[in-house]
């Protein structure tokens, strides 16, 4: 398509097969600002059976509109599916493809989350036999390094059914991501307006099978006009504030303890966060060429480039960073629970403290990381 907006033209994603500048991009940025939300907006609050994490958008009014930014999951979930298209796209037809499709996927993600699941265990394990009795907290703190492998769970069932989305795009399209989120419409009916909280769950799959699904049609997003990435931002955003606004869903798109939030948007994902997506695709397809041209930096790409290799152990490792320097932290001080003046002007060293852990952590996991 031509945008007049737009006259210098972005090159075709390779057919071929290659990588694709806009995604490793914005798998680079998805990480980074998950990492980075993590570390300088934890808070964790200690209680009988040990720490909860909390963060500041319950206390500090406004600041929920940072998450529908922030909120990056699923622009992750895009570029998986893209990456995932590409590569059936290639095995597809030959014998055995479905099974070797797996087994490679699995390795790459299975080993290094086995690796992380046994040195967390194993570290709780020692401390809780350190103190006689053991500890209440040590399970929790265990269970909350831990948490981020959520999104391994869902990512390994899309990856378990990519030749069922293959079939479902090549027949219908872009019909079947608008088709998952009527289905979480649906979803989200019968939890709130009949009762039934348990079938939320379905919404795992439903919300980041619909983005998943969008990286089947992520070549055509890609070189689309300008007015069409207006048009998502637009009807992105108007979702977002009429279902914010309808006293049901909570305006932000993360947790938080706030008493006026019954729920989180994340936990299971709700209908809101396919709003966000939507916002969010229009987001980049505006702005993709501004976007391009500070990635073309030399540094900037080295550093992109650096973030495509090292994105999986980065996100899995910078939990065990983060509560590695919180022990650190708080054997020697005090450490706020709540957003207060001390809290907010010490964020920078909760940049710098984890990322010096963490990245040794990464580039030690390289040891036993199998190839791309």
């Amino acid at each position: 398509m031509t945008d007049p907006a737009h006259p210098t033209m972005l090159p075709p994603a390779d057919p071929g097969g290659g990588r694709d500048d806009l995604v490793d991009l914005l798998r680079s940025l998805a990480t980074t600002t998950v990492v980075l939300w993590h570390w300088v907006f934890t808070i964790l609050v200690w209680r009988a059976d040990g720490p909860h994490a909390d963060n500041p958008i319950g206390y500090v009014s406004g600041l929920w509109s940072l998450t529908w930014i922030l909120q990056v999951m699923p622009l992750f979930f895009v570029a998986g599916g893209f990456v995932h298209a590409r590569s059936w796209a290639r095995d597809r037809g030959h014998p055995g493809a479905w099974g070797r499709f797996i087994k490679r996927r699995a390795i790459q993600l299975g080993v290094p989350a086995l690796v992380l699941v046994a040195v967390v265990a194993a570290s709780g394990t020692a401390v809780a036999l350190l103190h006689s009795g053991g500890d209440p907290w040590v399970p929790r703190a265990v269970m909350l390094v831990l948490s981020p492998l959520w999104f391994l769970v869902v990512y390994m069932a899309l990856v378990v059914t990519v030749p069922l989305w293959d079939r479902l795009d090549r027949r219908w399209g872009e019909l079947v991501p608008i088709g998952l989120a009527a289905a979480t419409m649906g979803i989200d009916l019968v939890r709130f307006r009949y009762g039934h909280p348990e079938i939320a769950w379905f919404n795992m799959i439903l919300v980041w099978g619909a983005a998943h699904q969008v990286g089947w049609s992520w070549e055509r997003l890609r070189s689309a006009t300008s007015r069409f990435g207006h048009a998502l931002i637009l009807i992105g955003f108007a979702g977002l504030v009429g279902l914010t606004n309808m006293g049901l869903y909570p305006r932000s798109m993360v947790g938080t303890t706030s008493a006026a939030d019954r729920f989180s948007n994340m936990g299971p994902p709700t209908l809101p966060i396919v709003a966000l997506l939507v916002f969010q695709l229009g987001l980049v397809i505006v702005n993709r060429d501004r976007i391009l041209a500070v990635a073309a930096r030399p540094r900037m790409r080295s550093f992109i480039g650096w973030l495509s290799s090292n994105a999986m152990p980065l996100f899995l490792w910078h939990a065990v960073g983060f509560a590695v320097f919180y022990a650190a932290i708080r054997a020697v001080a005090s450490v706020p629970e709540q957003p207060s003046f001390t809290w907010w002007i010490t964020r920078p060293l909760w940049i710098v403290g984890p990322a010096a852990l963490t990245l040794p952590l990464v580039a030690a996991s390289k040891l036993i990381r199998p190839a791309d």
